[in-house]
């Protein structure tokens, strides 16, 4: 429903934008064919007006002679006209004899060719008797400093420049709803899975309590001290999950710092290694460990280089199916401290692996909650390791497991 109103939304603006570019060509060659008839209608008028002053009082040429044509006021003359009638442009003028064929007169000799071929001819000798009546007087304009050209023009600019700020305004938009649908959508498997994750370690506790309570239950020992470690572990898995969310808000807050200090890499992963032993010893699996890297100080917050190994090593632990098999290893690259873990789980496919540092991203496995998780310890991950300066990068095949190498500036030997 949602996509066929997205689509709907986006097929509506794109015909309404287009029907606006082709209303505003339309309105444009309007304009322009109105604004050329304006724009003759002017010169016609000025000319006929030119026209006449000549004929009524012609100006004598330099010689004296009467009946002899001057040309020396027409530049002016024709100007003021053009100017009364509204056209602040100065033309080029020509006085062209049909007869010879040839300028009589031209204010320009260099536009002499464009002047022979202005559509602004006008007959000139009809009220002049000693001019022939195959003589014109041609005026040609520069086009392109036409005002209203250049009005029509801007507006044109403007009105597209304006569709095209809209379109990319609902563009904007567009990816903004998309990008906060998808926050809702993350947040509400966020918040489903969160239920999921707690209510699991609830039941598990409050089994163990009322088993504890009853005592028609046979109460050994060995049964209290079982209970008892039931309920240590499911507290401690929920003050963890607890803790990755409260250290994934503050990682989010721009006030957040580290504790940074010289740390040997190699006791934090031995610590962390010696945490899952029991988990992955009770499912048959194995963990191996080649801590190469020599030296292996860096400078980092243990707590979060802590918690980025525990995270890395929990994923590998959780996707792997059967007998779990994760290698941890460190080695030394120039100035820079590699660390490997690699698992044989179940790989991620490619078109996940670009989000699987997104905070709230998971692999979708439809409503099947076998594997736990909130999305958002790899994307913990990847704020460490940012915060660290290092980089994380991740190697995987569906079926053939994962590798992700994360590197860290190491202090020099």
């Amino acid at each position: 429903m949602r996509r066929r109103l997205s689509f709907l939304v986006i097929t509506v603006f794109s015909l309404a934008a287009v029907s606006l570019i082709i209303i505003q060509f339309v309105q444009t060659r309007r304009t322009f064919s109105i604004s050329d008839n304006m724009f003759n209608v002017s010169v016609n008028n000025a000319v006929d007006e030119v026209i006449q002053q000549l004929g009524g009082d012609m100006p004598k040429s330099g010689d004296g002679h009467s009946g002899a044509f001057s040309f020396q006021e027409l530049d002016s003359l024709v100007a003021e006209e053009l100017l009364i009638n509204g056209i602040d442009i100065h033309p080029a003028i020509g006085i062209y004899d049909g007869y010879m064929g040839s300028f009589l007169y031209s204010s320009d000799p260099a536009k002499e060719d464009e002047l022979e071929v202005s559509p602004y001819r006008y007959t000139f000798g009809s009220s002049i008797p000693t001019v022939s009546n195959q003589t014109f007087l041609i005026l040609c304009f520069p086009r392109t400093e036409l005002f209203l050209q250049r009005n029509t023009r801007l507006y044109t600019y403007i009105s597209l420049f304006l569709i095209l700020v809209i379109a990319t305004m609902f563009i904007i938009s567009l990816r903004t709803i998309s990008v906060q649908r998808k926050l809702d959508q993350m947040k509400s498997e966020f918040i489903n899975n969160m239920t999921h994750e707690i209510k699991t370690p609830i039941s598990t506790i409050a089994l163990a309590c009322e088993m504890l309570k009853d005592r028609s239950i046979n109460q050994d020992a060995a049964s209290r001290d079982n209970f008892i470690d039931i309920i240590d572990t499911e507290n401690h898995r929920m003050r963890i999950l607890a803790e990755t969310i409260l250290l994934s808000a503050k990682m989010s807050n721009r006030n957040f710092s580290l504790n940074i200090r010289p740390v040997d890499i190699h006791p934090v992963v031995e610590r962390v290694v010696q945490s899952f032993q029991l988990a992955v010893g009770n499912r048959g699996g194995q963990l191996e460990v080649h801590l190469d890297a020599r030296p292996s100080v860096i400078n980092a917050d243990e707590l979060h280089l802590t918690n980025l190994i525990y995270n890395l090593v929990d994923n590998g632990v959780k996707y792997s199916v059967g007998k779990p098999h994760i290698t941890i290893s460190t080695e030394r690259q120039g100035d820079m401290l590699l660390l490997r873990i690699r698992d044989r789980g179940i790989g991620i496919d490619k078109a996940d692996q670009k989000h699987i540092f997104e905070k709230f991203y998971r692999v979708s496995t439809g409503d099947v909650h076998d594997v736990k998780g909130f999305g958002i310890g790899l994307n913990y991950v990847a704020q460490v390791v940012n915060l660290h300066h290092g980089h994380i990068s991740l190697e995987s095949e569906l079926g053939q497991g994962s590798v992700f190498t994360v590197s860290f500036p190491a202090l020099p030997e």
